[in-house]
């Protein structure tokens, strides 16, 4: 082969090297532009175990349930409690009943006490409900449901003033922590042995 065919060889494989690269080139811009944006993955549904929300954000404004409580003793000041603390059993104070019974299904029993109405779920908790929504919020079992902190049945003393500092009362065996918004509301632990024996939160008597 003479040195003309060699070069036309070399210039040919060049020219087809060039072109090959010149179409992916040209190929890698066209995909990069017309290929449909990446979206971001959907949010995962809330985790079932959150606590229900109250149904009337205005917690304060709910009425009394009607089982003899009775409004704090005058001079009685507001204590510290937020609202996201009234919780029970991941129940909030003020949730709507209809909520509780798509989670946790139907009450074995069902009380009228006067006004109000007990829904009753054996070793979980007691619901007294008025007008379709939770008041109180009752758990006397060691089931390991606690309030928003962690405190529980079985929970000392010493646990509960551990996150909820000094109560506002202590009256007897019960030491009871005010809602800093409505002071007719809070969470009131019972103590046996100085220890947690039953935890209400809502409507304090």
């Amino acid at each position: 082969m003479n040195k003309k065919a060699i070069l036309a060889v070399v210039v040919a494989l060049l020219v087809g090297i060039g072109g090959t690269m010149a179409y992916f080139y040209i190929h890698s811009l066209y995909v990069a532009n017309t290929a449909p944006p990446i979206t971001a993955a959907p949010a995962a549904p809330a985790p079932n175990n959150a606590a229900i929300p109250a149904a009337n954000n205005n917690q304060s404004n709910i009425p009394p349930a009607g089982l003899g409580q009775v409004p704090p003793a005058q001079g009685t000041t507001a204590g510290t409690l937020t609202d996201d603390q009234l919780v029970l059993g991941q129940i909030s104070y003020g949730a709507s009943i209809d909520a509780v019974r798509q989670r946790h299904g139907e009450p074995h029993e069902i009380d009228r006490k006067g006004t109000a109405v007990e829904y009753e779920y054996k070793h979980i908790f007691d619901l007294y409900v008025t007008n379709g929504i939770v008041t109180k919020i009752k758990v006397d079992d060691h089931n390991g449901l606690g309030t928003a902190k962690g405190i529980k049945v079985g929970s000392s003393a010493d646990e509960v003033i551990a996150a909820y500092g000094q109560p506002n009362a202590v009256l007897g065996d019960h030491m009871i922590y005010r809602s800093a918004n409505n002071p007719a509301l809070g969470l009131d632990f019972e103590l046996e042995l100085n220890h947690v024996e039953k935890i209400e939160c809502g409507m304090l008597q």
